[in-house]
């Protein structure tokens, strides 16, 4: 593997399973210090996740106003401190699934718009209040309790569907066929990410390309799952970290052991 080192422009990394190992809760010092390096040289570095811009701010804290802010797999896109577009569902589509999931109680969504989160609890009370605690401590943003998709005024951007128990492929599959202009894929561990049709990380990062006038062989980009692979597919520098599932790996160019040993070497 060479790499160019005058090519790389951009530079959008994935955090769980990518960054932070699962079950970690902080990034490592190491990673904020080549963000700091890499930024001093002119390289954008974006944060590409299924998570919302309060719980990335967080986990970034030293960094939070060098680095780009790609959420909800795609779907929200901030920089310095403005949001410069959204890819929002078409709204009669969300409505019908949020609905269709609300009808099973393993499934509990939680709602992405562009500056707040929503959840929809479904099952008897006792249910509903370990849902609420289960919520509270692994979403670190605000969350407002509604009873379906018509209380929620905002455009929605993304779902994240905690499964309590994982479907399986068949019941993923009466999902998906029921609900074809959305996608469904794995966020890692139990968690089901959910985005309208055309709405990925790699869209996003083409969209961000052009207004910086640049192209895929400017951009590296570091992933692990299912909801990583086309902005793996679309980087001249598309590296799956060893962990990552073997989708991501068939999408990238390339393997890493981890994103800290690639990074060093553009420093």
């Amino acid at each position: 593997m060479k790499i160019n080192h005058s090519e790389v422009k951009v530079i959008a990394c994935d955090i769980d399973g990518t960054l932070l190992p699962y079950g970690a809760s902080a990034i490592s010092d190491e990673i904020f210090e080549l963000i700091d390096q890499l930024t001093e040289k002119g390289i954008h570095f974006l944060i590409a996740s299924g998570r919302g811009e309060e719980s990335i701010r967080d986990l970034f804290a030293p960094v939070q106003n060098k680095i780009e802010y790609v959420c909800a797999n795609g779907a929200i896109y901030i920089e310095k401190d403005e949001l410069i577009f959204t890819q929002p569902f078409e709204r009669s589509e969300i409505n019908g699934i949020l609905n269709d999931f609300k009808k099973d109680t393993n499934l509990t969504p939680v709602i992405m718009c562009a500056d707040q989160f929503y959840i929809i609890l479904s099952g008897d009370e006792e249910e509903k209040k370990s849902k609420r605690e289960f919520l509270k401590e692994s979403v670190l943003e605000n969350i407002i309790e509604v009873e379906g998709p018509e209380e929620i005024p905002q455009e929605i951007c993304k779902l994240g569907v905690y499964q309590k128990e994982i479907m399986n492929a068949k019941e993923l599959s009466s999902y998906k066929h029921r609900w074809p202009h959305a996608i469904m894929v794995s966020g890692g561990g139990n968690w089901l990410d959910v985005t309208y049709r055309g709405t990925n990380k790699g869209s996003a990062l083409k969209k961000i390309l052009h207004r910086k006038g640049m192209t895929p062989d400017n951009l590296m980009t570091f992933g692990d799952n299912e909801n990583d692979t086309e902005m793996l597919q679309i980087a001249k520098y598309g590296f799956a970290v060893k962990n990552a599932v073997q989708v991501a790996k068939q999408a990238a160019a390339y393997e890493c052991e981890n994103v800290a040993s690639i990074l060093r070497k553009l420093v």
